[in-house]
This record gives C-alpha cells, sequence and structure tokens, in this order.
C-alpha cells in the first residue's frame, strides 16, 4: 500500500481508468462532504460484523460511545484520527462541514475521545509545535545563549527536555491529545490486516488509486478469542514501533520484555520471534551481550540459535555449544539451521556430523531441471512430471486438511461455532468424543468415494468461505481432494485420517510438496533442492505414507541449463514508473528456445490515462498513437497464450513483470512465471562494465538497439544479452 503525503501525491497520481468513463480523474474534491466519516462508520460497522468475537469491553464501549456521539463530533474526532501526531492546536484545526467546532472538541474531552496534555506527552506537545513558536518558549524559559533559533527543531526539542519543567508550563486549552488511541489502533489493525494510524487507505480505494483486498474471513479465522488477537496485534504495533518510532521505543520494549503477552497461536508467535530477532541485534551491536542473550533465548528460530551459539562459543562456554550444535544437526528447525550447525562444527570442532535425516537425502532420486527455476522448485518439479503426461497436484498440507475439515465437519464444529480450532483437537479428545461417527464415516471412503465426494460438495455448499480453525478456503477448493479420494490405494485414506483425528496437533503438517497421480494411483514426492535437509515431521510423515499404503519418495534436485528451455523475453513501455498507478503503452516479447528466437509478439495498448510529455519525448508514444490502441483486458488472452508455461526475461525484470502482473490483477487474472533478469545476470557473470544499462552493453557487445524505448527492439536486445548468459552459464 503506498503512503501518500496529503493531497500533493493525489493531484499527481489522480488520473486512472475512470478517465475513460467519466471523461476526467476524481479528486478528493469529487468525493461526497462526509467520505471520511463514512470511511471510519463503515470500518467500526465491518469490525463489528467480522470480528465481534475479538472485541474486548474497551472495543465494545469505544463502539457505544462514539455511535452514541453527535454527528459533528464524530466528524471532529475521525478528523483528528486521519492527521498525523498525537497533540493537536484546536485553534488551527477548523473544518468548514463542522458546525460549531469548538463545542465539538470539548465533547469530545468530556467523552474522553480527547484529553488535556500531559507529562507523558511533552514530547509530543514540543514536536507539535511550528518552530517559530518552540524558539519562543525556549526564549521564555532558557537563556538565550544555550541555544540559536536557526537549529534544526530536533535540538530545540533536546534543549527544550533538558532545561523546562512541564509542570511549570502554562498550556492552553486548545492544545488536545486524541484520546483512546491504543482501542482505535486496534480496531483498524483488525480491519485492515496490518498497523495504520489513519484510514487513509480507505480514502484512496475510494479515489480508485489502491484496491483493498478483502480478507476478512481469513484474518477473523486466525484467532479464537480477543487474547490471541490482542498479542498479534502487540507484536505488529511493536514491530512497527520498532521501525518507525524513537530511540526510547526501542528501549521501553527491551525493558519491558518480561511482560510481553504470551505468543499463543502462530501469527503472533511469528511476530514475537522477529521482534525478539530484532531487539537482540540492536543489543548486541550496542555491547549489551547479557542483553542479547536473554532475548535471542526467548526464541526458537534458525537465526536466534545462531547467534546464542555464536555469543557462547565466544564467551567461552564451547561444551555447550558443543553439545547444542549436535542436538541442531540430528533434528534442525530448518535448512538455514542444519546449515550453520554442520558449517560451524566443523570448523570450530574439526569434525564431521551427518543426521539420519541428511543420509535419508543424500540417497534420494536425483532429476536435472532447469536453473531459472532455482527460486520455484516445487514448481519446477511438477513440470517436469507434467511433461511425463502425469497429472499432478501442488498439495503439502492443504488437501489434508480440508478433506478432513469438511468429513467432520458437523462433528468439528456441532453448535455452528466458527473461526477457532475445536478446543477436541486442541485437547487430543476429538477421537474418544466422537468415535462411533468417525468410525462411519472413514468406512465409506473405500466403499463409497463418489459418495463421500458428493457429500463433501454439500458441506462445501453450506458453509463456503465461512471461517474455521482447520484450513482456508482457496479457489477450486476441492480439486486436490478429489484427486486424493479417488486415487488413494485401498484403506490408506482410513489408516492417515484416522491418524489425524487420534493427534490433529501432531498430524497436521508435514506432508510431501506434490501428488501425482500415475497408474491410476495417487503418490507422494517430497521436492528437496541443492542445501535442503528433510524436517524431522516430513520425515515421519513420509513412513506414514507408506505405511498406510502409498508411495511417497524423496526426489533431490539438481539445477542444470536446460536446452529446450522455453523463455519470453519482454520489454514494456510505460507511463511512469509505479505499476497499478501508471499503466502500460506497450509490451514487446520475443520467444526463444535453444538460444534461437522462434516467435515474437508486440502491441501498442490505450492506458486509459495521460501520457505524460517526458515519457512521449523518451519512447515516441503519444496519446494520438494509443488513442485507438487495445485495452490490455482485450490482450490478456493473446499475451497468456503467447507466454504459455515459458520462463518470462527481461532487462530489469521485476519492473516488466510488476507491470504486467498488475495489469492481470486488474482484471482479477493472476500472472505467475519464473524470473530471469538479464541486467542482474550480466552483471554476474560478465563483471567490470561501468553501467549494465541495456543501451550500454548493447554498445559493449555491439548488439543492434536501433530504435530504443520502443519495446520490441528493446526486447529483442535483451533476447542477445539472454544468450550471453547462457552460454556462460553452460561453461560454468
Amino acid at each position: 500500500m503506498p503512503t501518500l503525503k496529503a493531497h500533493s501525491y493525489i493531484k499527481a497520481e489522480r488520473r486512472r481508468y475512470q478517465r475513460a468513463q467519466q471523461g476526467r480523474a476524481w479528486s478528493v474534491k469529487d468525493l461526497p462532504q462526509f467520505y471520511y466519516h463514512q470511511n471510519f462508520m463503515a470500518m467500526l460497522d465491518a469490525v463489528g460484523s467480522n470480528y465481534g468475537h475479538l472485541l474486548g469491553k474497551d472495543e465494545l464501549r469505544f463502539l457505544t460511545d462514539f455511535r452514541a456521539l453527535p454527528h459533528p463530533a464524530q466528524c471532529a474526532y475521525v478528523r483528528l484520527a486521519g492527521r498525523k501526531g498525537r497533540v493537536f492546536n484546536t485553534e488551527k484545526l477548523t473544518y468548514p462541514e463542522i458546525d460549531h467546532i469548538d463545542a465539538q472538541y470539548r465533547l469530545l474531552s468530556d467523552t474522553e475521545f480527547a484529553r488535556p496534555v500531559g507529562r507523558a506527552e511533552f514530547t509530543d506537545f514540543l514536536s507539535a509545535l511550528p518552530k517559530p513558536d518552540l524558539a519562543l518558549l525556549l526564549s521564555d524559559h532558557v537563556c538565550e545563549t544555550q541555544f540559536k533559533k536557526s537549529w534544526k527543531k530536533d535540538r530545540l526539542i533536546e534543549i527544550a527536555l533538558g532545561h523546562i519543567d512541564f509542570d511549570a508550563l502554562t498550556l492552553s486549552d486548545n492544545y488536545i491529545i486524541q484520546g483512546r488511541t491504543q482501542v482505535l489502533h486496534y480496531l483498524l489493525w483488525l480491519y485492515f490486516g496490518r498497523i495504520e494510524r489513519s484510514l487513509q487507505p480507505a480514502t484512496l480505494n475510494d479515489l480508485g488509486l489502491v484496491k483493498l483486498a478483502d480478507k476478512a474471513q481469513d484474518r477473523a479465522a486466525k484467532y479464537a478469542e480477543p487474547k490471541q488477537a490482542k498479542a498479534a496485534y502487540f507484536y505488529a504495533d511493536a514491530l512497527y514501533r520498532f521501525k518507525h518510532g524513537r530511540d526510547e521505543d526501542a528501549a521501553g520494549l527491551i525493558n519491558e520484555a518480561h511482560n510481553w503477552p504470551d505468543a499463543p497461536c502462530p501469527s503472533s508467535q511469528k511476530q514475537a520471534d522477529k521482534l525478539l530477532q530484532k531487539l537482540g541485534g540492536l543489543s548486541e551491536r550496542a555491547g549489551d551481550i547479557e542483553t542479547a542473550l536473554r532475548l535471542y533465548q526467548r526464541s526458537d528460530t534458525p537465526l536466534c540459535n545462531e547467534r546464542v551459539v555464536r555469543l557462547r562459543y565466544k564467551l567461552g562456554d564451547k561444551d555447550w555449544a558443543e553439545s547444542r550444535l549436535e542436538e541442531m544437526i540430528e533434528n534442525p528447525g530448518s535448512d538455514t539451521e542444519h546449515a550453520f550447525a554442520e558449517d560451524f562444527y566443523a570448523r570450530k570442532y574439526n569434525k564431521k556430523r551427518t543426521s539420519i535425516i541428511t543420509d535419508i537425502l543424500r540417497e534420494a532420486k536425483v532429476i536435472r531441471l532447469d536453473e531459472a527455476y532455482r527460486n520455484q522448485p516445487e514448481r519446477a518439479a511438477a513440470r517436469h512430471f507434467k511433461a511425463q503426461g502425469l497429472e499432478v497436484f501442488r498439495t503439502e498440507n492443504a488437501p489434508w486438511r480440508k478433506l478432513f475439515g469438511l468429513l467432520f465437519r458437523d462433528e468439528l464444529y456441532p453448535k455452528g461455532g466458527r473461526y477457532a480450532l475445536p478446543d477436541s483437537l486442541k485437547a487430543g479428545t476429538f477421537h474418544k468424543k466422537y468415535r462411533d461417527q468417525i468410525a462411519h464415516k472413514i468406512q465409506k471412503l473405500d466403499s463409497q468415494p463418489e459418495l463421500v465426494f458428493l457429500q463433501l460438495l454439500q458441506t462445501l455448499s453450506r458453509h463456503y468461505g465461512s471461517p474455521n480453525g482447520v484450513f482456508r478456503w482457496q479457489g477450486r477448493t476441492l480439486d486436490r481432494v478429489k484427486a486424493l479420494l479417488m486415487h488413494a490405494p485401498k484403506g490408506s485414506l482410513a489408516q492417515i485420517l484416522m491418524q489425524i483425528c487420534e493427534n490433529y496437533e501432531q498430524m497436521k503438517d508435514g506432508y510431501p510438496d506434490l501428488m501425482v497421480i500415475e497408474n491410476g494411483k495417487a503418490r507422494f514426492i517430497e521436492i528437496k533442492a541443492e542445501g535442503d535437509v528433510l524436517r524431522r515431521n516430513q520425515l515421519t510423515r513420509i513412513r506414514q505414507l507408506r505405511a498406510a499404503g502409498f508411495r511417497a519418495d524423496i526426489h533431490r534436485i539438481e539445477w542444470i541449463i536446460d536446452p529446450d528451455q522455453i523463455y519470453v523475453v519482454v520489454d514494456v513501455e510505460t507511463t511512469g514508473g509505479r505499476p497499478g498507478l501508471h499503466r502500460l503503452t506497450e509490451i514487446g516479447a520475443v520467444k526463444m528456445q535453444g538460444g534461437e528466437v522462434i516467435d515474437e509478439w508486440q502491441s501498442l495498448l490505450n492506458p486509459q490515462r495521460s501520457i505524460p510529455a517526458h515519457i512521449t519525448r523518451l519512447t515516441g508514444i503519444s496519446e494520438a498513437m494509443v488513442v485507438d490502441a487495445p485495452l490490455f483486458h482485450e490482450i490478456a488472452d493473446s499475451f497468456a497464450e503467447f507466454m504459455g508455461d515459458a520462463i518470462f526475461a527481461a532487462h530489469n525484470v521485476n519492473f516488466d513483470y510488476g507491470f504486467i502482473s498488475a495489469e492481470y490483477e486488474m482484471i482479477d487474472r493472476k500472472f505467475s512465471h519464473p524470473k530471469i533478469c538479464t541486467c542482474r545476470s550480466m552483471r554476474q557473470l560478465y563483471p567490470g562494465h561501468n553501467s549494465y544499462s541495456l543501451k550500454n552493453l548493447c554498445d559493449a557487445y555491439q548488439i543492434d538497439l536501433t530504435t530504443h524505448h520502443r519495446a520490441l527492439c528493446d526486447a529483442k536486445a535483451a533476447a542477445e544479452l539472454l544468450k550471453l548468459v547462457n552460454a556462460k552459464r553452460v561453461e560454468m
């Protein structure tokens, strides 16, 4: 979500697709007079509707009290909430649409939606003063030899904090603090799904400048009760304050670490771990090793574990470090933790140790795939098996959770409850509580799989989109579940599902990456690329699948240069530099295989907005040239067909890829391809050039670039660079 500086940014970026429908752009002036109040009330209504189970007494009181305020007072509060800072001078906050605004501010103070400035807000008060007023305040209380009015404001604030007693000040009643901000920020976090201090994103959505993603059901399903949600909010807010706040904010978080709330769900635990890493690193850089260790040891993440080992080894605790490294090698928390432990153990103790898991991985079958997919190993492996004519599904945990959640929906939520993970699963009593129902349903998996699938469809139709604590709804929800049902060996599903019923917490994850349908049977494959390790729960799941009758294997990937790999080298011309706000004016693309161009594609596009003069001077593309050109949605199918399953290549690939994927997103379509950047690759493989711009590289390697900044010409030039890149990769 872009951040904006008041209306100047909106004015600069205001022309959007509405121009095509309405003949002009929208600005804030086009919105209803009380648009900000409407957005705020919509937020409150949405929070009350979607997150009622996550609201405590303070939040419920906020909703009740705010709705009881008269409309002008509500507007005054929302105006305060939309401004930066905490302290406001009401004399300077007048809004013509709000009647008797001074009376509204007094009413806000009477109802705790505003309050006077206190000692705790002295720094905020000084920050809110214009620099001339701050200098005047210093002149009244500090000897003029101790400061200069020309000094920067931050330095003047330091002088004021050190020399002025807040209690000796007589502040005007016009200075107020926005009240109930902690509650408001929690409500905004629930609504937006991230830390927000204002409703500005909603305004931008009204203007058509951004699109708010509606994932309320997914967010609601994450937390079972206010305690869980508020813990997640605490850590999200703490990370926000660490990044955007003052030094004292970080110091306060460290000093209060013993009072941090428990992290009762995966979402809050992940945030807590991230905060511990950052604060531990801050303490370590400050030389406070004791505090750094105390913070790191509260987390079990690979980075924190690594820092603890390194620091304790450095402090001389070498026996402890050796023992801990052996534990990490035998039972690593991640691939990176395993790699660190093996390397550090070998270097510091002159020993070599591998785990049973590593030995099993080394014995796995090797498949050789094009290294352009290095960042997408599972996708590359899926393409490999599809090329053999096999039906392939990306699986991991999703189909197992969906099958379990849909098959036992009535038992999991007998009272129609939603959101939370059922208590019977948490306590491990689900199997005992519903023994007969489970046995009856599991028996049908082998005898009547078609009937079971129809029943799953009925359950889906009744409950689709309803949040639950077992799985998340996604497009084509039952495709993988159906394939699993119809192609599982006899008795295998019943055995695995019974184990899930008996011990959900241990059986909920660790399943292999791919499901391949071969000779009418479902088999599972865990994909591991170079440097990956097989985690213990993944090994356990493979053994359980095999014991149940499934074929379950491990495949390792060896990255190679595939001479038959197809690339589409792309270049785009645009109206500016920001995808989603600026638009495409031209796409040019060439398809390559075996180092030869085998096809090409090109089209001008109507961007549905103006083309700035400097862009026309750069590209030669004018508004007259694109007025009759197709809109993007009119060529979307043609370009997608041209791309096929190829690798997307470009010079500075993220620019071109970002614009094209943004265009597909505008028409509610997904654009997903592996990427390779000729600029980055040339830097790595052909070092020594002063510049790696397309023009300079073409000059250096005698590549034709006669119509630079036209899409097809630039795409052809980038294709020549890709030939150089692949030639060097083959040599290596």
